[in-house]
């Protein structure tokens, strides 16, 4: 991940889950203004305190845009990055926004949250990859 391009989007209000989406619409060249409207709601626990995490349901949608309907290649890559995330999250004390944030909440604490949006990310694009996924390229939805 890039750090200046997520300090950019930091900085124009975006929240982890659109980050993520936005940083994941660029590598594929294109633009979905309404995906990141609609990821912006996954944010902050989707709006309950002991919500998950969005990097966690950011990284699951961004999983299932890449499998492009795919149940069986999708599957075990959300397994394979549920496990990667709680075991990154594990030293905020949970998986929940509000854990994770900690008294910042319900704004991001933003050493925990960047830190944790910088490895999950790049720990995605991984999964991506071990799963013979070109992360740079756009899911064939044909």
């Amino acid at each position: 991940m890039d750090d200046i391009q997520l300090l950019k989007l930091k900085h124009q209000g975006y929240c982890c889950t659109q980050i993520m989406v936005i940083m994941v619409l660029d590598m594929w060249g294109e633009q979905n203004p309404s995906l990141v409207d609609f990821s912006g709601g996954l944010c902050m626990g989707a709006g309950m305190e002991q919500g998950p995490c969005g990097i966690l349901t950011g990284g699951m949608g961004i999983l299932s845009m890449t499998a492009a309907g795919d149940q069986d290649r999708l599957i075990p890559m959300q397994e394979s990055f549920a496990s990667f995330f709680n075991e990154q999250a594990r030293v905020c004390r949970g998986t929940t926004c509000a854990d994770i944030a900690g008294d910042h909440y319900p704004a991001p604490d933003p050493e925990n949250c960047g830190r944790l949006l910088k490895i999950s990310y790049d720990g995605l694009m991984a999964i991506l990859v071990e799963n013979g996924f070109d992360p740079a390229d756009p899911p064939d939805r044909n």
